[in-house]
């Protein structure tokens, strides 16, 4: 086996020395570490070319004229290292967040699996110094990510990764067109479809000390826009006709809801609760009968409606509910929006998924 730590960098001369002699303390003597720099202002480069004579061979840098972004790094750092017969490779951020102490379980676990990655959200692993909305908020994105692209993969958007030579080749990274955050979703969804085996390791996240984090807000919200782009480009999928037409069903629930309210509330001045009770109830149900009939024909073919499935989907419907005003009041708190119609339509997004997730495997799952 030959190895090679890819590490990304941009002004990280506050960790760089260390992490790099800590890196080498965890590694047997088959593996290196190639350093990709986007010509730091900070003398990040120069740093690690006084510790080259220290690891002659073993400790490489590529310097680039600009910062170009993590997945265009890790994309040269493959290319570079696939050129010169290395079959392993390791994705690692330079701040202390990814502790080299996993390092020897992950080379561990490559020796039986296409791509192991170091997971933050299986037992056993988590995060530190996070706050507990920033947490929720990256818990709820790899968990959105999951549910739009039907992926079992627990971490999806972890940087902590290790792959074969063979699972990159089954990629094809030519064919990666996503950026920054998205990359690493992009790149485990297509091992996924490729059918690498893939097994995830738990391990503690812990936020940097050191340095300016290069996440922003708007990275964020974009990948989970441009989600829907990778699965897309990745397969056509049946699923994606599904999920479209129960966003319709639920629109024409929300018309029925409504009209039914303004008919009592409005024109004959019954109370507002109840009524918007009995307008959620009749809305759901609705809701449930044409899904039953439409959205998930080909789940349902052989059944008929049902109480017990009926108040199975009323209470998804509740749930989805409850994840809307979540993500609406996460999205007001933690983002600056010009726009509270902004925060809510995520939150309905959000909603709309679980519910859409809770339908499909549990209220309109396929019989056995």
């Amino acid at each position: 086996m030959k190895l090679l730590i890819a590490v990304p960098t941009y002004n990280e001369i506050e960790n760089i020395k260390r992490f790099v002699i800590t890196v080498f303390e965890h590694i047997p003597d088959y593996a290196d570490i190639l350093v990709i720099d986007d010509n730091s202002p900070d003398g990040t480069a120069a740093a690690v070319e006084d510790l080259i004579r220290n690891y002659p061979n073993r400790l490489h840098i590529l310097n680039r004229e600009s910062k170009q972004g993590l997945a265009a790094a890790y994309l040269a750092a493959f290319e570079w290292g696939l050129s010169r017969g290395y079959d392993v490779f390791l994705e690692m951020d330079a701040d202390f967040s990814h502790n080299p102490k996993y390092i020897p379980e992950m080379i561990d676990k490559i020796e039986t699996n296409d791509v192991v990655i170091g997971s933050r959200n299986i037992s056993g692993g988590g995060v530190e110094g996070w706050s507990a909305l920033r947490n929720f908020i990256s818990k709820g994105g790899s968990l959105y990510s999951r549910l739009v692209l039907g992926c079992p993969i627990k971490d999806l958007t972890g940087g902590f990764n290790m792959w074969r030579k063979s699972a990159l080749e089954k990629i094809n990274l030519e064919t990666i067109s996503a950026k920054g955050y998205l990359f690493q979703i992009e790149m485990k969804y297509k091992a996924f479809l490729a059918g690498c085996s893939i097994t995830e390791i738990p391990i503690i996240f812990t936020d940097r000390k050191q340095g300016k984090s290069k996440m922003s807000k708007g990275i964020f919200v974009e990948a989970l826009i441009n989600i829907w782009k990778i699965k897309s480009n990745a397969r056509t999928d049946k699923g994606s006709f599904e999920f479209i037409k129960f966003a319709v069903t639920g629109g024409l629930g929300t018309v029925t809801n409504l009209v039914i309210f303004f008919i009592f509330a409005d024109l004959l001045k019954l109370p507002e609760i109840p009524v918007s009770i009995c307008c959620f109830i009749v809305a759901a149900t609705q809701n449930y009968i044409i899904n039953h009939h439409w959205s998930f024909r080909n789940r349902t073919e052989s059944d008929k409606p049902s109480i017990k499935k009926w108040f199975l989907f009323i209470v998804s419907s509740l749930l989805g509910l409850g994840i809307n005003i979540l993500v609406m009041r996460a999205i007001l708190t933690y983002f600056n929006v010009p726009l509270k119609l902004i925060a809510q339509a995520g939150g309905i997004l959000a909603g709309m998924v679980i519910n859409y997730a809770v339908s499909k495997f549990l209220v309109f799952r396929r019989k056995k």
